[in-house]
């Protein structure tokens, strides 16, 4: 909306950024403030409670404006009615001079002449304006002398519906200028005081706080969303480390479990060439055990043959 080319809109903006930040892992959601609770959402809720205030202050302002244009329209249809009264008074007026005129004409008088002179001073009777002492003799003469005359009584006459007429006339001019004074009044009032404009800025005001309170508000909620993230890494760092070690221990583990395995096999080549050599000189000393019972066998045989040959 706009109110003396000033911008009255809060935009899709900012949602659209809540928006783009929000994100997701691989297989987890990422859970962002701004969307947990879709059915009240603070930051769309202030966007709306600030149009809405800024909206009461222009249309508020508005509807008073309207007020006053409306009563400005009803000062100017015044203005026209008085001069159109104006306008029919002074035709009037002027049928009634005319009047006048040809009824001079008809008596064959003109303005110079006595009788006219004399109803100057019937004229001057009729509006109770201050006469001179010479002028109020001349009306006492006047009276004695019978009074007006014919001509003088029609002619006052008019004179007196042309007054009617002036007066109309005067009152309208009177009406049209106050009425055209208030307007005037009303105008430059309004230009010094700009309602609308003070009212725009105002509006504006309520947005560009809104727009600050919200920027703080997606500032906390990003800042969370990010403490959020770095303890959810933190996390899986520690998870990560932690598994690791794990690992470690059990390489460590495996490799204590070969050197033992190493030096047991060390240990059971070491009796098993025991063994071997054990074996070795077994063989040796049967051999040699062997070869003594040959000999001593051989040596018996001889021992025997020696005794036959002696017995012989």
């Amino acid at each position: 909306m706009k109110v003396q080319n000033k911008s009255i809109f809060m935009g899709e903006s900012i949602q659209s950024e809540r928006q783009a930040a929000n994100g997701k892992k691989s297989g987890k959601a990422n859970v962002f403030a701004g969307d947990m609770n879709k059915a009240f959402d603070p930051v769309a809720q202030k966007k709306q409670q600030a149009r809405e205030k800024a909206m009461k202050i222009v249309t508020d302002v508005w509807a008073g404006d309207r007020k006053l244009d409306e009563s400005l329209d009803e000062r100017r249809s015044k203005i026209r009615e008085l001069e159109d009264t104006m306008k029919e008074a002074s035709s009037n007026l002027k049928w009634a001079n005319e009047e006048r005129a040809a009824l001079r004409e008809k008596y064959g008088l003109t303005e110079d002449s006595p009788e006219e002179q004399d109803l100057r001073l019937l004229e001057k009777q009729a509006d109770n304006k201050p006469m001179t002492e010479e002028e109020q003799e001349r009306l006492a003469e006047i009276q004695k002398a019978g009074g007006p005359t014919e001509y003088q009584k029609h002619s006052l006459e008019l004179y007196k519906t042309a007054s009617v007429y002036k007066q109309e006339i005067e009152k309208a001019k009177e009406g049209i200028g106050k009425e055209s004074a208030a307007i005037n009044s009303t105008k430059q009032g309004r230009l010094k005081k700009a309602p609308m404009v003070k009212a725009a800025q105002n509006a504006e005001k309520v947005l560009d706080a809104a727009r600050d309170e919200i920027i703080g508000m997606l500032y906390d909620e990003a800042k969370d969303h990010i403490d959020e993230e770095m303890e959810e890494k933190k996390e899986t760092a520690d998870k990560k480390a932690e598994k690791e070690e794990e690992e470690e221990e059990k390489i460590e583990k495996r490799k204590e479990e070969k050197e033992k395995k190493e030096e047991f096999i060390e240990e059971i080549s070491e009796d098993v060439t025991t063994l071997l050599d054990a074996d070795n000189i077994m063989d040796d000393v049967q051999r040699e055990i062997k070869k003594i019972l040959e000999e001593m066998k051989l040596l018996g045989e001889d021992m025997k043959g020696a005794a036959v040959d002696t017995a012989g």
